[in-house]
């Protein structure tokens, strides 16, 4: 009788072991999943997207074009 209490003792803590470790891996791929929400959001306010060095354009560029001003703003809008 003593060996199967201590039979149901064991499987009872192996289950919440068990039970313990599959917590602890959800709780961890939450936070991965929230970090990597937080740097997501964060990128999306910074300006890093749109500072590219190809994508700019200088005074002296715009000057040296065959557009006029009044054609570039009229592309702008």
């Amino acid at each position: 009788m003593m060996s199967s209490a201590a039979a149901e003792r064991e499987a009872v803590s192996a289950a919440e072991k068990a039970e313990r470790k599959l917590q602890l891996r959800d709780k961890k791929r939450k936070e991965e999943m929230e970090r990597l929400e937080k740097e997501k959001q964060a990128e999306i306010r910074s300006y890093k997207g749109l500072m590219v060095q190809d994508k700019m354009t200088s005074n002296k560029q715009v000057a040296s074009g065959s557009k006029t001003l009044q054609e570039l703003e009229e592309d702008f809008m």
